[in-house]
């Protein structure tokens, strides 16, 4: 393996940012003027605090040659016992997992079932957008345009309505976030590649603008949601309860119809525009009406997830549809594996959660005792200002997926050699 791409990555990296770690500003304010000078310790001071994300990426580095030296991954594949526990958890997954995940609405605190309903929300954008860039190859960077046209179909809706809770807008936005989709997917159908992408993301930016010009939707301010729209208490839980165990069980019914999508012949067309869309159409697959309803399956399952955004927070503004999100879930599910639902999952799930982790890591260390007295002190000193890292953290993780793994966490070999040899 040649050294010399990463030596001058690193060369040109530590040019950029020279100004930024090891000069500072000096204004003198007796002659009004502002100067510049060599701050060495600032530099160490920053290097300092990132001491815990070299750790970490040595460690990612050290499982990775561990697993090109001793196959670990081949090993596992070829297990027998391995491959029949792939195969019962693929026909009798949502038994064992639907009971344990809904009983935890019964004994998590209110902040852990508020933090977990974000996850599932997460992971119903992740699966959706998987459809269209990870089954059949259309990228997509505006998903968060149908995101935030459910939400704010559901918020409009129930000011204007005299009774339109958030289980009548469910269904509703399910069919009118599909004809959205539609609609969106009927002038892109010739356009691939980058140009897809920037139409869709003109849609997204589009969206957001006239949702904060116009007065009927509060403009910048947002929509605040009625209390007779929002989640309620039911059947003895509370409201954060009912969100959790509904988000959850949309999130186990959109699974499902995905999962059967992709194993039936619907599922095949999808993959086979993606493989060569030319080659799918001379032998028959319908390519324009298999493009517009992965389009209309995506942005139909965006738009529910807005209404139970909405639902939970009882709020919505055009900051959920800025472009930060978008990208967002296409990183999630890029980590998790392109064209893998489990995978979409598995990537909202570590993208939400770590870097929310990571911001209450000093203060759980802080609290505990044990922690106190196991972590070292210029540890503990570092994970103070490790959260104010932490999107740079995810960067370098994503780096290192696109090197050694850029078919994601739960992607196929398969899908790696089509990476690799398109």
């Amino acid at each position: 393996m040649s050294w010399r791409p990463y030596l001058l990555g690193f060369l040109g990296l530590a040019a950029l940012t020279f100004p930024f770690l090891w000069l500072q500003l000096a204004p003198d304010f007796d002659k009004n003027t502002v100067g510049v000078v060599w701050a060495p310790l600032h530099g160490l001071q920053f290097f300092g605090d990132l001491s815990p994300v070299f750790v970490i990426a040595f460690l990612i580095w050290l499982g990775i040659q561990g697993n090109r030296h001793f196959g670990w991954d081949q090993a596992l594949a070829g297990n027998p016992a391995w491959q029949q526990a792939g195969r019962t958890w693929t026909h009798y997954w949502a038994w064992g997992t639907m009971p344990i995940v809904l009983s935890g609405a019964f004994f998590l605190s209110a902040s852990s079932l508020s933090l977990l309903t974000n996850v599932g929300i997460y992971m119903l954008l992740a699966l959706g957008l998987n459809i269209t860039v990870g089954m059949t190859g259309l990228l997509v960077l505006g998903y968060a345009g149908f995101y935030g046209f459910g939400a704010y179909f559901f918020a409009l809706s129930q000011e204007n309505l005299p009774y339109f809770p958030w289980w009548m807008a469910v269904p509703l936005a399910f069919v009118l976030g599909g004809g959205v989709g539609y609609l969106l997917g009927l002038p892109c159908l010739r356009l691939r590649g980058d140009y897809l992408a920037i139409v869709t993301l003109g849609f997204a930016e589009a969206f957001r603008e006239l949702m904060r010009n116009l007065d009927v939707t509060g403009a910048d301010k947002g929509i605040s949601l009625h209390g007779n729209s929002i989640f309620r208490g039911f059947a003895g839980m509370g409201s954060g309860q009912t969100g959790f165990v509904i988000t959850a069980l949309v999130l186990f019914l959109a699974v499902f119809l995905v999962q059967r999508l992709y194993h039936s012949p619907v599922g095949r067309a999808w993959v086979a525009i993606r493989e060569n869309e030319v080659a799918a159409e001379a032998v028959g697959v319908p390519v324009v009406q298999m493009k517009l309803l992965a389009f209309s399956l995506s942005a139909a399952i965006a738009a529910v997830a807005g209404v139970i955004y909405g639902a939970k927070d009882g709020f919505v503004s055009p900051a959920m549809c800025e472009f930060q999100q978008s990208i967002m879930v296409l990183a999630m599910v890029i980590l998790g594996g392109l064209g893998n639902s489990y995978g979409a999952l598995l990537g909202a799930a570590l993208l939400y959660l770590v870097p929310e982790y990571l911001k209450v890591l000093p203060s759980t260390i802080q609290d505990n005792a044990l922690l106190r007295t196991v972590v070292p002190s210029f540890v503990r000193d570092s994970f103070q200002h490790l959260s104010d890292y932490r999107l740079l953290l995810f960067g370098a993780v994503m780096v290192l997926m696109m090197l050694y793994r850029p078919q994601g966490l739960l992607g196929s070999r398969r899908r790696k050699t089509e990476m690799q040899h398109p």
